[in-house]
Protein backbone atom coordinates (compact mmCIF):
# COMPACT_ATOMS: atom_id res chain seq x y z
CA UNK A 1 0.00 0.00 0.00
CA UNK A 2 1.10 3.55 -0.64
CA UNK A 3 1.98 5.90 2.21
CA UNK A 4 -0.37 8.83 2.71
CA UNK A 5 1.96 11.21 4.56
CA UNK A 6 3.05 13.22 1.50
CA UNK A 7 1.22 11.40 -1.28
CA UNK A 8 -1.81 13.69 -1.32
CA UNK A 9 0.30 16.80 -1.95
CA UNK A 10 2.45 15.14 -4.59
CA UNK A 11 -0.62 13.67 -6.28
CA UNK A 12 -2.18 17.16 -6.36
CA UNK A 13 0.88 18.54 -8.15
CA UNK A 14 0.94 15.48 -10.42
CA UNK A 15 -2.72 16.04 -11.30
CA UNK A 16 -2.03 19.64 -12.36
CA UNK A 17 0.95 18.46 -14.43
CA UNK A 18 -1.18 15.66 -15.91
CA UNK A 19 -3.81 18.15 -17.08
CA UNK A 20 -1.25 20.58 -18.46
CA UNK A 21 0.70 17.85 -20.27
CA UNK A 22 -2.50 16.35 -21.70
CA UNK A 23 -3.68 19.67 -23.10
CA UNK A 24 -0.25 20.46 -24.51
CA UNK A 25 0.11 17.01 -26.03
CA UNK A 26 -3.32 17.14 -27.66
CA UNK A 27 -2.62 20.64 -28.97
CA UNK A 28 0.66 19.53 -30.55
CA UNK A 29 -0.95 16.48 -32.17
CA UNK A 30 -4.09 18.26 -33.41
CA UNK A 31 -2.73 21.69 -34.35
CA UNK A 32 1.04 21.46 -34.28
CA UNK A 33 1.57 21.01 -38.01
CA UNK A 34 -0.73 23.95 -38.80
CA UNK A 35 0.86 26.43 -36.42
CA UNK A 36 4.48 25.48 -37.05
CA UNK A 37 4.61 27.85 -40.02
CA UNK A 38 3.55 30.83 -37.92
CA UNK A 39 5.71 30.45 -34.84
CA UNK A 40 9.48 30.50 -34.46
CA UNK A 41 9.11 28.55 -31.21
CA UNK A 42 7.31 25.65 -32.88
CA UNK A 43 9.67 25.76 -35.85
CA UNK A 44 12.61 25.29 -33.46
CA UNK A 45 10.81 22.47 -31.70
CA UNK A 46 9.92 20.95 -35.06
CA UNK A 47 13.61 20.91 -36.00
CA UNK A 48 14.29 18.60 -33.05
CA UNK A 49 11.20 16.33 -33.25
CA UNK A 50 7.96 16.38 -35.20
CA UNK A 51 5.06 18.05 -33.45
CA UNK A 52 3.26 14.69 -33.28
CA UNK A 53 6.21 13.17 -31.38
CA UNK A 54 6.22 16.15 -29.00
CA UNK A 55 2.51 15.55 -28.43
CA UNK A 56 3.01 11.83 -27.82
CA UNK A 57 5.78 12.55 -25.29
CA UNK A 58 3.53 14.95 -23.37
CA UNK A 59 0.65 12.44 -23.49
CA UNK A 60 2.88 9.57 -22.34
CA UNK A 61 3.93 11.66 -19.35
CA UNK A 62 0.24 12.25 -18.60
CA UNK A 63 -0.52 8.55 -18.82
CA UNK A 64 2.30 7.64 -16.42
CA UNK A 65 1.17 10.34 -13.98
CA UNK A 66 -2.43 9.15 -14.20
CA UNK A 67 -1.45 5.57 -13.35
CA UNK A 68 0.77 6.88 -10.53
CA UNK A 69 -2.16 8.80 -9.06
CA UNK A 70 -4.77 6.06 -9.47
CA UNK A 71 -2.70 3.02 -8.51
CA UNK A 72 -2.84 2.23 -4.82
CA UNK A 73 0.21 -0.01 -4.80
CA UNK A 74 3.88 0.63 -4.24
CA UNK A 75 4.43 0.44 -8.01
CA UNK A 76 2.60 3.77 -8.29
CA UNK A 77 5.85 5.48 -7.28
CA UNK A 78 7.59 4.05 -10.36
CA UNK A 79 4.88 5.58 -12.53
CA UNK A 80 5.27 8.93 -10.79
CA UNK A 81 9.02 8.67 -11.42
CA UNK A 82 8.49 7.90 -15.13
CA UNK A 83 5.77 10.52 -15.62
CA UNK A 84 7.75 13.21 -13.83
CA UNK A 85 10.96 12.39 -15.70
CA UNK A 86 9.36 12.37 -19.16
CA UNK A 87 7.29 15.45 -18.35
CA UNK A 88 10.26 17.37 -16.94
CA UNK A 89 12.43 16.46 -19.93
CA UNK A 90 9.99 17.69 -22.54
CA UNK A 91 8.97 20.72 -20.47
CA UNK A 92 12.57 21.83 -19.98
CA UNK A 93 13.28 21.36 -23.72
CA UNK A 94 10.16 23.43 -24.39
CA UNK A 95 11.51 26.12 -22.01
CA UNK A 96 14.90 26.14 -23.76
CA UNK A 97 13.20 26.61 -27.13
CA UNK A 98 11.10 29.38 -25.61
CA UNK A 99 14.17 31.18 -24.21
CA UNK A 100 15.73 31.11 -27.66
CA UNK A 101 12.66 32.47 -29.44
CA UNK A 102 11.05 34.93 -27.03
CA UNK A 103 11.73 38.56 -26.24
CA UNK A 104 10.38 38.04 -22.73
CA UNK A 105 12.03 35.71 -20.25
CA UNK A 106 8.80 35.39 -18.23
CA UNK A 107 7.33 32.90 -20.71
CA UNK A 108 10.35 30.63 -20.52
CA UNK A 109 10.49 31.00 -16.74
CA UNK A 110 6.97 29.62 -16.47
CA UNK A 111 7.94 26.50 -18.38
CA UNK A 112 11.08 26.08 -16.28
CA UNK A 113 8.94 26.30 -13.15
CA UNK A 114 6.56 23.63 -14.48
CA UNK A 115 9.57 21.48 -15.37
CA UNK A 116 10.93 21.86 -11.85
CA UNK A 117 7.58 20.79 -10.38
CA UNK A 118 7.72 17.67 -12.55
CA UNK A 119 11.29 16.99 -11.42
CA UNK A 120 9.94 17.15 -7.86
CA UNK A 121 7.26 14.57 -8.67
CA UNK A 122 9.91 12.34 -10.27
CA UNK A 123 12.28 12.66 -7.31
CA UNK A 124 9.53 11.91 -4.81
CA UNK A 125 8.36 8.90 -6.84
CA UNK A 126 11.90 7.56 -7.24
CA UNK A 127 12.82 8.11 -3.62
CA UNK A 128 9.62 6.49 -2.37
CA UNK A 129 10.07 3.49 -4.69
CA UNK A 130 13.66 3.10 -3.47
CA UNK A 131 12.59 3.29 0.20
CA UNK A 132 9.88 0.65 -0.34
CA UNK A 133 12.29 -1.64 -2.17
CA UNK A 134 14.86 -1.20 0.58
CA UNK A 135 12.23 -2.06 3.24
CA UNK A 136 11.26 -5.23 1.35
CA UNK A 137 14.85 -6.45 1.10
CA UNK A 138 15.44 -5.92 4.85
Amino acid sequence: MKDQKYDDSVEGVALVMLLYNSLTGLFFILSGNQIIEHSLLYQRMGNLLTMDVWGLLFLSSSLFLLVGIIAKTKKAYIYLLLGGTVGASVMLLYAIARIDTSDYSLFASRYVMLGILQVGVAIYGGYSAWIHKKKQSS
